[in-house]
């Protein structure tokens, strides 16, 4: 295995890089689960809310929300295929008018049950089989587009590093939270080394739910020099 370039510490670059560590919470239809959810909480800043149509239920959504609220964090909609069964994980033949109203329907399922216990949407995040197929289907990755620019222009979206949305959305002049990969600390040393060398401290880096390797990425980020937050992008944080 070729060897990790080291991390640069903080004081090493002229701006230590601000990293919003992210997780999603509700991955499932019992409410019961969000315990094993909530080890994770303590340290991450955002996270990712399954809004429905591929993962979660109303009542799945409002208990996450209701956890991340608590643990002061910044709430995000995860949107999905409509794929219950396969957990968003399959892609979906749908058209465009049929996927931008369901996107709308599930980006506003989040935020109006946020807005009920005086939360706020803060980003949306295409997940799972949506999320890959946004650079093979020109139709869903502007499904994606028009969908947050309908519903609010000023909604930031995340998109992975890699992605072919990522340009489609700076062209269409959405707000944008750029995402590096954090599944296991190897991946995350390669991600928040990339986010110093750019140079870009609004750039996030995604922290999928692990509670385990969780601690030691934070524990090794701050021995590093790096903060925590939301993007500088981000404009409807908390």
């Amino acid at each position: 295995m070729t060897p990790m370039a080291r991390l640069p510490r903080a004081e090493e670059k002229a701006d230590a890089v601000q990293v919003d560590l992210n997780a999603t919470i509700g991955d499932t239809i019992r409410v019961e689960a969000l315990q094993h959810d909530e080890a994770v909480l303590p340290y991450v800043s955002s996270i990712t809310i399954p809004a429905g149509l591929h993962a979660g239920t109303p009542r799945v959504i409002l208990a996450a929300i209701r956890r991340g609220l608590a643990a002061g964090v910044r709430l995000g909609a995860g949107v999905g295929y409509r794929d219950f069964l396969g957990g968003g994980d399959r892609y979906v033949d749908v058209a465009f008018e049929d996927l931008y109203a369901e996107l709308i329907y599930q980006i506003g399922a989040v935020d109006s049950l946020a807005f009920t216990e005086q939360g706020r949407l803060s980003y949306v995040r295409p997940s799972g089989a949506l999320a890959r197929m946004a650079g093979r289907r020109k139709d869903h990755a502007e499904a994606i587009l028009r969908a947050i620019a309908s519903y609010d222009p000023e909604l930031p979206l995340v998109v992975h590093h890699l992605s072919p949305l990522l340009g489609m959305a700076r062209d269409a002049g959405l707000e944008v939270i750029v995402e590096y990969s954090a599944s296991s600390l190897e991946r995350m040393r390669a991600s928040v080394g990339r986010i110093a060398a750019d140079g870009h401290p609004e750039q996030s880096v995604s922290l999928h739910l692990d509670p385990v390797t969780a601690p030691v990425v934070v524990r090794t980020l701050r021995e590093l020099g790096h903060t925590f937050g939301a993007p500088l992008t981000a404009r409807r944080g908390m």
